[in-house]
């Protein structure tokens, strides 16, 4: 027997040996489908009688199947039971959103209208009501001792002639008091020497004979108005007691002038409230004390005046302040 029959016939010999699959054309045993029984027919074809064999695949499915039953029930009872809780619910946010809404639209209808709305001081009647207001003459305080001060603007023109010199402003301001006092002369000094440009005409009696009238002009209404305003502060910001004393450093030319002040002096102060005698009394008992002079004296008939170096004139006239008051 040839070789070649030998290796067929051992071939044929060989019935439980697998077949060798085709490396080209035979599929990857991974990729080879397997044929499976339905899981109720294997389990009635592998129940073997007599033999209890629990198939705990199926046992946990219907486990699994009971559980989502009961679940699903219980959340069908839960939305049975609580239809009206969630319709509230629901109604509420919706009416509290309707109300934000109308919130909201009320506070913007708000702002617009304040937005809207013009400010008293832009209304047009307003501000030619103010600007009248503000041009018109005006009395600007009285004192109970008879001290008046004014303001008069934009002056109609027939009546510029009332005043005691021609204007050349629109504005005049007006100070009055029932007695001249020499304590006026210094507040005007003070005003004159902080206002250059400001003009006046003054009415004043060392006697007090008759009546204090000064009238003040200006062009600038501003000045103007805090000139009398600081005039008739000084005037009327006078103490109970009648012994009062007015000092000033450096006295204007104009002031030594009007109080007659012959020598040149860095410094003058008056002692008002005593008689023409008393001021004679004080000046002697001055001098007693201090036989050197350090200031000058002159008499007049409601007033003592002082005059000399300013730091001479200011102790003078204190320590004679305190000596008037002792005596009155």
């Amino acid at each position: 027997m040839s070789d070649f029959i030998k290796s067929v016939v051992q071939e044929v010999m060989k019935p439980y040996q697998k077949p060798k699959s085709n490396p080209i054309t035979a599929k990857p045993p991974q990729t080879q489908r397997r044929e499976y029984l339905p899981l109720k027919e294997m389990t009635v074809k592998e129940k073997i009688p007599g033999i209890n064999r629990p198939n705990y695949q199926r046992a946990n499915m219907d486990k699994r199947l009971s559980a989502s039953v009961s679940a699903a029930n219980i959340d069908k009872r839960t939305q049975q039971t609580k239809p009206v809780i969630g319709h509230k619910s629901y109604e509420g946010s919706g009416f509290q959103a309707k109300v934000n809404a109308k919130e909201t639209l009320s506070k913007l209808q708000t702002i617009s209208l304040v937005q809207g709305k013009r400010p008293a001081g832009t209304n047009p009647s307003f501000l030619s009501k103010e600007s009248r207001k503000a041009g018109e003459s005006k009395l600007i305080g009285q004192t109970g001792d008879g001290i008046k001060a004014w303001l008069f603007q934009d002056l109609a023109h027939s009546l510029q002639n009332a005043f005691q010199r021609s204007l050349k402003s629109a504005s005049i301001g007006v100070i009055t008091s029932e007695r001249c006092t020499v304590s006026q002369l210094f507040y005007l000094n003070d005003i004159l020497r902080e206002n250059p440009s400001l003009k006046y005409c003054l009415t004043w009696d060392k006697e007090s004979r008759q009546s204090f009238i000064l009238e003040l002009y200006e062009e600038n209404e501003q000045n103007l108005l805090n000139a009398v305003k600081n005039f008739y502060k000084q005037a009327s910001q006078r103490t109970y007691h009648p012994v009062q004393t007015q000092v000033t450093k450096s006295p204007s030319a104009w002031l030594t002038k009007q109080l007659d002040i012959k020598a040149s002096v860095s410094g003058a102060a008056v002692l008002e409230g005593i008689d023409y005698y008393t001021g004679i009394l004080l000046a002697d008992r001055y001098l007693k004390r201090n036989p050197i002079p350090s200031a000058g004296f002159s008499f007049e008939k409601n007033y003592l005046l002082i005059h000399g170096e300013y730091d001479s004139v200011l102790k003078v006239s204190e320590d004679l302040k305190k000596e008037a008051q002792r005596i009155n």
